[in-house]
């Protein structure tokens, strides 16, 4: 399960919210582990029961982006939990796949601001693309 996942930058922190009957409950974890071509994989302080409902958002800029997913699996892992988390609608695989790119563009950029190169959003995000783009896994991947 894990190792097919692909690594989701933890810099960039990402918010989870169950829900139940509709209604989210007060558990909002930051999770900062992985983006998989079939869903998403994080870590959690919390075990969250597989088939919960979910609320994933990251908020890189404003507004916020979010997708509504499950959990497919949860797996004990120090100090939390590691959970899968999958996407049935093709429209919320396709959200999170755009949320990801997000995600890892501003990671790079980051990751360049420390090595001592300042990059606008737009110029980080045209040397992603050039460098990464094309291992980023496919929209059908997601489904």
């Amino acid at each position: 399960m894990p190792e097919h996942y692909l690594r989701h930058p933890a810099e960039i922190p990402i918010l989870l919210c169950t829900i139940q009957e509709s209604r989210p409950q007060n558990l909002r974890q930051q999770l900062n582990r992985d983006f998989s071509p079939g869903g998403l994989s994080c870590l959690s302080e919390a075990y969250i029961t597989p088939g919960s409902a979910i609320e994933i958002s990251v908020r890189l800029s404003h507004p916020g982006m979010s997708a509504n997913g499950h959990v497919i699996w949860c797996q004990q892992e120090q100090p939390g939990f590691l959970l899968g988390i999958g996407f049935d609608d093709p429209d919320q695989a396709y959200s999170v796949r755009m949320i990801e790119q997000i995600c890892q563009i501003e990671s790079y950029r980051l990751k360049q601001l420390r090595d001592g190169r300042q990059l606008s959003g737009e110029q980080a995000a045209v040397e992603w693309i050039r460098l990464h783009a094309a291992d980023f896994p496919a929209i059908g991947q997601l489904q």
